[in-house]
């Protein structure tokens, strides 16, 4: 996985217009369906357990439309920022191995810890998380500078999924 540029309004008025259709949509979809699950089955009387298999009918629908969409043109940076906080989440599970191999100076820990301080900066960029910016910007210049030094030198675009397999 590599980072790639995103432009910045253009994934937020996405990634707001695909929450607000998926909120409403789940809120139409199972109001529908548990008001025709009632009127088949109990003839319109409440049911808590017909209202709950509403809601997972819609749910169900909801998540079967966006995993046949997030591969559409439309869906290209947000679904890019999903895939990249998971590869990002598959990182920090590690985090321990990954410290312990780095204080080794281990060459793949650096170029792993360098994607995820770099990637961590990329979305809190994205998303306007400006509260642990400084934090984070202030360890990816040190990463940077000892990436720098390595012989041959390290970058951000080394790096890949596998080598997480490895540490």
């Amino acid at each position: 996985m590599k980072l790639q540029k995103i432009d910045k309004p253009t994934y937020q008025a996405r990634r707001s217009r695909i929450q607000w259709t998926m909120v409403a949509a789940l809120f139409a979809l199972s109001l529908g369906f548990a008001e025709l699950y009632r009127w088949i089955f109990v003839g319109g009387e409440s049911s808590l357990v017909l209202n709950a298999l509403g809601v997972a009918t819609g749910a169900g629908i909801v998540t079967f439309t966006l995993f046949k969409l997030r591969y559409t043109e439309y869906f290209h940076e947000v679904n890019y920022v999903w895939c990249l906080k998971q590869e990002l989440n598959r990182i920090y599970r590690k985090s321990a191995k990954l410290d312990q191999a780095l204080a080794e100076g281990t060459r793949d820990a650096l170029i792993i810890k360098l994607f995820h301080v770099e990637g961590s900066r990329f979305i809190y960029d994205l998303d306007d998380n400006t509260l642990t910016m400084s934090e984070l910007v202030k360890e990816l210049d040190a990463l940077r500078d000892k990436a720098a030094n390595m012989n041959p030198p390290v970058s951000v675009d080394d790096y890949d999924p596998s080598l997480l397999v490895n540490l």
